[in-house]
């Protein structure tokens, strides 16, 4: 399984490099359209339509490295109102919903890929089928992240038992 982490996160890696240059590359495009706008008194008709292109890759993206991360938005009043005996089963049930999304993702998002390849953006002549790679790329992403997370929870317990205490008797050392 460890193996199969280290892959799946070198995967989200390469993909943040990509949002990385997604999140560049709309900044460049905005300050052209701006500068069109306001400066030149005309606008280029492909810079909205790439920047919005750009932003949805990069949104999902970051939904995908948040499921790794764990930093995505979970509801937590439960185990917060004293029934920690329930933290580990909720987790579990989480990320057994999280799977189910990516695996929404995949199938729903899929075949538009090849029913609206033919049709074409008016402003760049992008494939409209090329908007849906990214989400169903990500939607295959996020259920392998879920997988190795179920695993965890159900080998090394809940995402705060994970959590490896730092070694504080090396600060206090230096200090």
């Amino acid at each position: 399984m460890n193996l199969y982490k280290k892959i799946v996160n070198h995967i989200c890696d390469a993909f943040e490099l990509v949002a990385a240059l997604c999140l560049a590359a709309m900044v460049i495009v905005v300050v052209i359209q701006v500068t069109g706008r306001y400066v030149l008194n005309d606008t280029p008709g492909w810079s909205e339509e790439l920047a919005r292109q750009l932003m949805i890759i990069f949104c999902f993206i970051g939904m995908a490295v948040g499921v790794r991360d764990k930093i995505h938005i979970s509801l937590t009043i439960i185990v917060d109102m004293g029934l920690k005996k329930f933290r580990l089963p909720l987790e579990t049930i989480g990320k057994f919903l999280i799977l189910l999304m990516g695996v929404m993702m995949f199938i729903n998002m899929g075949p538009y890929f090849s029913k609206l390849k033919y049709n074409r953006l008016p402003g760049t002549g992008i494939p409209v089928g090329w908007i849906y790679v990214f989400p169903t790329a990500m939607g295959v992403l996020i259920s392998l992240i879920a997988i190795y997370q179920i695993y965890d929870h159900f080998k090394f317990g809940t995402d705060e038992e994970q959590q490896k205490p730092e070694d504080f008797t090396k600060k206090d050392a230096n200090l």
